[in-house]
């Protein structure tokens, strides 16, 4: 996995600080997914994460192309047969709560 930019630290290390308990828990307490079927707040986040450590340029197609990548799917446990088209990253991002990631924060 690439390093961050200037920084000296890799994607796994920071998934490392966010643990899946955490994770979920903030998915109920936010209701981040009450809505979603597929992009789910977790699978969002991990794609976000992904897409700032692996491209240059972050974009909706950059985010599908990714989402629908067997490395990406491999990596963090998806099925093969999960697929996502750019609108429905647009739609999902126009209307994920921003405070799940905060929280996450």
């Amino acid at each position: 996995m690439s390093v961050f930019k200037d920084h000296k630290i890799s994607l796994k290390q920071v998934l490392e600080f966010v643990p899946k308990a955490l994770l979920s828990h903030l998915s109920a307490t936010t209701k981040v997914d009450y809505y979603s079927k597929v992009l789910h707040g977790e699978k969002m986040f991990y794609l976000l994460l992904f897409c700032i450590f692996d491209n240059e340029r972050l974009s909706q197609r950059t985010l599908e192309d990714t989402f629908n990548s067997s490395g990406f799917k491999a990596l963090f446990g998806l099925g093969e047969d999960e697929k996502v088209r750019r609108s429905s990253i647009s739609e999902r991002l126009s209307k994920i709560d921003p405070n799940y990631f905060k929280e996450i924060y």
